[in-house]
């Protein structure tokens, strides 16, 4: 006997859909719905009135063969889910740990999705090319210059492969992703089918996303441009005119719009690679500190008293209220609430005029430089890289730092990320560099073990010439203090206060109570 589930919906309608342990069950939802004539995006599944989570499979639910499923209604506003998308390592270059984060509504299809990410508009990253992708075939037996063929893209999702224009129509909703965090890992295969016939369908197949991004929430930045079929085709046409190349290459036929509208940037401040050429650095206003004479840290030297770790009992009420207040369940944003605290953030950065930032070298050493909105992340690496010496500035290195919580995208995790060596990210619009901003220098796994290793002279000679020693003011002992005379004269008065009010009682007098009988 096969197995299957029955769904009841709210009119004690039933609808028996028949079950495999492979089976999703979303998929299951979307039969049952099918059969009772009903919009699967609006109801969900529940069972002995627990929500089951439409993401799993039958073998992975525990749900027994002809149990009874309940359909319920969900709520007509979209959920918000967190989407990861984990690039391949071809596309992952410049993003940290190789995974772009953003948040999206649950009827968002796969392919808005890749789209938004593609273009840059979530995730914070740069441009790039994951739905148009083609590959030149020349196989055994063609002649002539090789033809390109679509690549697609291709999801891993919780076990499940979505690989075809049909399951990129999907929506998260649909998956039976309705909140939470969903991890996608995306890859891409060659298909048999030729660039250009592959973009005629996928026009057929999807909505055009300058009609999405148009009805989307805004951004910080501008929506890129979108690029039509008609000059896809015959960009892939002049392609196909090329000399032969080897199938390994891969050739990205839609070109890549400008991320950002071109702005004045100082020449003054923008270094090139070239250690000979790099910009003098007079150019910026420095302020450089020399590394401790000492190897014991200044704050291991300080005495401290073991009573400052006590907490009081403000302290602990503070504490308790904030452990009763994160346990309590919180409302999840609204799409409106999201844009208007975007919004808000935006115009916070946009109001920053520079930012004071301070790179910290394996050595110790500090320099403290400013920069302004339109310095880049490459502004920032190229002028890290005309501080160090000679032999070291052609070296790979990587600047890292503690995110802000004007940060887009910022989760309030306080975690170490990589900063991108790349112009497509502002400091402060991109990045939420506000006030002052501390940055590490850390040499990249690719540089030999003796530089990485090397703890002196990695500055240029004129910046440790210039060098001052950082000295930092003790904190004074409040036990050392010595105790005033206000707070004496406070006491009596205090004293004299509560004398005062205790009744019965005069100054050079006895209390009525202490009078014997007969005496005044």
């Amino acid at each position: 006997m096969s197995s299957h589930v029955v769904v009841i919906d709210t009119t004690a309608r039933r609808a028996t859909v028949k079950t495999t342990p492979a089976k999703y069950l979303a998929d299951i939802l979307q039969e049952s719905c099918t059969k009772l004539g009903l919009d699967a995006g609006q109801y969900g599944l529940k069972h002995k009135s627990k929500q089951l989570d439409l993401s799993l499979s039958i073998r992975l639910s525990g749900l027994s063969s002809g149990a009874k499923l309940e359909l319920v209604q969900l709520s007509r506003s979209p959920a918000v889910v967190t989407i990861a998308l984990q690039l391949p390592e071809s596309e992952a270059h410049g993003v940290p740990n190789g995974r772009l984060l953003d948040k999206f509504p649950s009827n968002t299809t796969l392919w808005i999705v890749l789209r938004k990410f593609e273009a840059g508009v979530a995730g914070n990253a740069s441009i790039r090319n994951l739905t148009a992708r083609g590959v030149p075939s020349t196989g055994t037996g063609e002649t002539g210059s090789g033809r390109l063929y679509y690549e697609i893209p291709v999801l891993q999702v919780v076990g499940r492969e979505l690989s075809t224009f049909t399951d990129l129509q999907k929506s998260l909703a649909q998956l039976g992703f309705n909140s939470g965090n969903v991890l996608m890992r995306l890859s891409f295969r060659k298909t048999d089918e030729p660039l250009e016939e592959a973009m005629v369908k996928i026009e057929e197949y999807f909505k055009s996303f300058s009609d999405v991004m148009s009805n989307s929430t805004p951004t910080t930045g501008p929506p890129p441009e979108e690029v039509t079929v008609a000059t896809t085709a015959h960009q892939n046409t002049a392609n196909s005119e090329l000399p032969q190349q080897p199938p390994s290459s891969v050739v990205e036929s839609t070109p890549h719009p400008p991320s950002r509208p071109t702005q004045p940037i100082d020449t003054t401040s923008t270094a090139t690679r070239s250690p000979s050429a790099v910009p003098n650095i007079s150019s910026r206003p420095v302020m450089v500190f020399s590394p401790p004479t000492s190897g014991t840290p200044q704050s291991a030297q300080t005495t401290y008293n073991d009573t400052d770790y006590v907490p009081s009992m403000d302290q602990a009420q503070a504490h308790q209220r904030r452990l009763n207040q994160a346990s309590r369940p919180t409302r999840l944003p609204t799409d409106a609430e999201i844009a208007s605290k975007a919004a808000a953030e935006h115009e916070k950065l946009a109001a920053v005029k520079d930012v004071d930032v301070k790179v910290r070298f394996p050595d110790q050493s500090q320099v403290i430089v400013k920069f302004g909105q339109h310095d880049t992340a490459k502004t920032l690496y190229d002028f890290v890289r005309s501080c160090l010496v000679e032999p070291l500035a052609s070296e790979k290195f990587i600047i890292t730092s503690l995110p802000t919580g004007l940060k887009p995208g910022h989760t309030g995790a306080k975690i170490q990320t990589a900063i991108p060596d790349t112009s497509e990210a502002l400091l402060i619009q991109d990045l939420g560099m506000v006030g002052r901003v501390l940055v590490n220098f850390t040499w990249d796994t690719s540089v030999p073990p003796a530089v990485r290793e090397s703890r002196e002279n990695l500055l240029r000679l004129e910046l440790r010439s210039q060098a001052q020693k950082l000295k930092v003011d003790p904190v004074p002992d409040p036990r050392d203090e010595p105790e005033s005379g206000s707070g004496r004269s406070l006491g009596a008065s205090g004293g004299d206060q509560q004398d005062k009010e205790k009744p019965g009682l005069r100054k050079g007098g006895v209390p009525k109570w202490l009078k014997l009988p007969g005496k005044k």
